[in-house]
């Protein structure tokens, strides 16, 4: 079986598309594991599916798989991806698209060379259940972490340096948690100013990557919830590069660019 793909990034974060408009390549966990092997297949942190929407106000269908084959609600910077996709293919003649995710619908257009995703609703909760260890270069302490959830389930911690953290080991450590049953995603967040944080995130299912755009607008979310940022659009650096978030009225939008590495097909 013969499959076409596209790999794409939006800052580091890596992504193959695959249009299944006119055919349903039915790849199991064990494909989908195998394709995103850095050694034996393609390579990427997660899987973007392009797919015809039953829903009559909604564009297209768009599904995420992680690199361990399991299916998540929401990706904001393989949103990007995906609007970026569907233009490049001329899939549409529409600038803004209503696209079906898992538990919700978005938004997505262009704006000054940046694509901008409505990420929809959020969830704030902050209890005595989010106080974990957190692992440190100068000793271990406990901290509470704030859950938010942007249709993707987060945690975020507030450190002082994130490089003094053992990001991996942290993150492991909660994500085994019985408070997360299916798992949830680490963010550590480190504010530079009153509109620019720097972050890191351990995600479920892929691990340390080199941005997340869910967890941007997490992490957002989170210091303005703690008052650690103004009310505007902030300024996210990740490792892969910056984005930018704005909230409003209790939603939240995600900007930044996408970027094609390369087209290919694949054998199964």
């Amino acid at each position: 079986m013969n499959i076409p793909f596209t790999k794409m990034h939006a800052i580091g974060n890596d992504f193959i598309v695959i249009n299944q408009l006119d055919h349903d390549y039915q790849l199991t966990t064990e494909q989908i594991t195998m394709l995103a092997d850095r050694h034996i297949g393609i390579g990427f942190d997660q899987m973007l599916i392009v797919e015809n929407s039953q829903k009559s106000e909604c564009d297209f269908k768009y599904r995420i798989f992680n690199a361990d084959g399991s299916e998540v609600e929401h990706c904001g910077n393989g949103a990007r991806c995906f609007y970026s996709y569907i233009e490049k293919n001329k899939l549409t003649g529409k600038k803004e698209i209503t696209v079906e995710i898992m538990n919700n619908t978005i938004k997505l257009h262009s704006i000054d060379n940046l694509i901008s995703v409505d990420m929809g609703s959020y969830r704030v909760s902050k209890n005595k259940d989010h106080v974990f260890p957190v692992y440190k270069k100068s000793g271990d302490t406990s901290m509470q972490g704030i859950y938010v959830l942007v249709s993707n389930p987060h945690i975020v911690f507030m450190v002082d340096k994130i490089s003094d953290i053992d990001v991996e080991k942290t993150a492991n450590q909660i994500q085994k948690s019985i408070h997360f049953p299916q798992s949830v995603n680490v963010g550590f967040c480190e504010i530079r100013d009153r509109d620019k944080i720097k972050l890191v995130v351990y995600e479920r299912g892929s691990g340390q990557t080199l941005g997340c755009g869910s967890g941007a607008c997490a992490a957002t979310v989170a210091a303005i919830e703690e008052k650690l940022l103004n009310d505007s659009t902030i300024e996210i650096l990740m490792p892969g590069g910056k984005i930018f978030c704005k909230t409003y009225q209790g939603n939240i939008t995600l900007m930044g660019d996408a970027n094609f590495v390369y087209e290919g097909v694949i054998d199964l």
